[in-house]
């Protein structure tokens, strides 16, 4: 800490020292204001280079209201012309602004650090190509990064591929200009409203199950975190732009907390959602440590929490235990299902779905360990209170063997190992997730 003397002039230092902010940074100008107790000039400067000065002149009658005692503060506006030749390179960099006051004695400041990019790069971007490359991001947004680094889409599939293409991501979408692209504009709003209305749920949805004794499995309304949930919220917009086609389906609502989450989504989307549920409660199984009537959410009680949580509009229900509901009628062409339904039992009845999934359609269940994923293998075995082998075992018959990735909580992603759109690792996606939120 800095103590007598030495704090006094530090103290001293920075009441002479200038204020100012920067107000835009657009097709290669930065405009703000600059004001101090003397003359100033403004500087840019680029990776320990001056691109660009001026000195502040633009009329500013509020920074003169605010600091009257500044004798400049009037004129203390500025706008920043950076470089033609730099404008149009091929280059994202940081630019800092600083405040230099006249007489070099007196202390200089930082206005802001902004992070620019040349035209090229924006034109490259938005003008991009079919890259061919194929990964658990939005087409276009894949097409746009791969214009520019291809070396960062090499590998979509492995964790440490996609956390090099995130990092890019990241950066791209802190540029200013260059996160106005269409493709990555519509890519963070869907994200980001997506995202906060999942926060909404989480704070808002009822805590309790008022039929349950607290100390029973089915006492807590929320069984489901929002990191699980927004990793299908996410993937529902990645299969949408690889033109996958089809519904989205739930399996299993409980009181219709995922499916006020995911409804949300699905409006965004312009998708059909469809609940699947007995909302009786689970049936009997001997040996899987459920009783019967458990997780038990009427339809009323469901649709009242999905039309003030959710988005009951794109929703339809589908009263009745999976075999009797499947008995006479055939579901439509789905891209994405999401099954919480507890027990192998349950699984195997709403298995004839598998017919009408997408070649490349995704795949959720609740009810996974993370050991269960093994490398790209699944290994897991027949239990009451099982529902992935019969899922497992389905797709062997179609002949469209699944791969998969842990998730978090208990839940998993699924996907055709040779056809499908993988999944983004979860840490990954909640990073993205929290810089668009910022």
């Amino acid at each position: 800490m800095t103590t007598g003397p030495l704090r006094l002039l530090d103290k001293g230092r920075k009441a002479l020292a200038p204020c100012g902010a920067v107000d835009a940074v657009a097709g290669g100008r930065v405009t703000g204001w600059a004001s101090g107790r003397g003359a100033l000039r403004v500087e840019a400067w680029l990776d320990g280079t001056r691109v660009a000065s001026c000195v502040p002149s633009i009329p500013r009658p509020d920074v003169k209201v605010a600091y009257p005692d500044h004798l400049d503060a009037g004129t203390s506006g500025f706008a920043l012309d950076l470089p033609q030749a730099m404008r149009g390179a091929d280059f994202i960099g940081e630019l800092r602004i600083v405040a230099r006051p006249v007489r070099p004695w007196r202390p200089s400041a930082t206005l802001a650090s902004v992070r620019v990019a040349g035209t090229a790069i924006s034109e490259r971007m938005a003008d991009a190509p079919d890259s061919g490359v194929r990964g658990p991001f939005p087409r276009r947004v894949v097409d746009a990064i791969a214009a520019c680094w291809p070396e960062d889409c090499a590998d979509l599939t492995s964790i440490e591929g996609q956390r090099r293409f995130v990092a890019r991501l990241l950066l791209v979408m802190t540029t200013p200009e260059l996160n106005a692209l269409p493709a990555l504009a519509d890519y963070a709003r869907y994200l980001s409203v997506s995202l906060a209305h999942c926060r909404f749920v989480e704070r808002h949805f009822p805590p309790t199950n008022r039929n349950a004794d607290p100390g029973s499995n089915d006492f807590h309304c929320k069984p489901n975190s929002v990191r699980e949930i927004f990793s299908i919220v996410h993937q529902l917009y990645v299969l949408k732009s690889w033109g996958v086609e089809g519904d989205f389906a739930e399996f299993g609502c409980f009181k219709g907390y995922s499916s006020a989450m995911l409804s949300f989504a699905c409006r965004q989307l312009g998708l059909k959602m469809h609940i699947f549920d007995s909302f009786e409660g689970l049936p009997r199984t001997e040996g899987s440590g459920y009783a019967a009537g458990q997780y038990a959410g009427s339809l009323e009680e469901v649709g009242d929490h999905v039309s003030r949580f959710g988005a009951i509009d794109v929703v339809t229900f589908h009263k009745g235990f999976f075999a009797d509901t499947f008995r006479d009628w055939r579901p439509p062409r789905l891209m994405c299902l999401w099954m919480d339904v507890d027990l192998e039992s349950s699984a195997r009845d709403l298995m004839i779905v598998a017919d009408r999934l997408s070649p490349q359609a995704s795949l959720f269940s609740h009810e996974c360990a993370a050991d269960i994923f093994d490398d790209g293998a699944i290994v897991t075995h027949p239990r009451p209170d099982n529902p992935i082998p019969p899922m497992l075992a389905r797709h062997d018959e179609l002949r469209r063997p699944l791969t998969g990735r842990y998730i978090a909580g208990y839940t998993g992603g699924f996907w055709p190992r040779d056809d499908g759109i993988p999944i983004v690792d979860n840490g990954l996606l909640m990073e993205i997730g929290g810089v668009m939120t910022q």
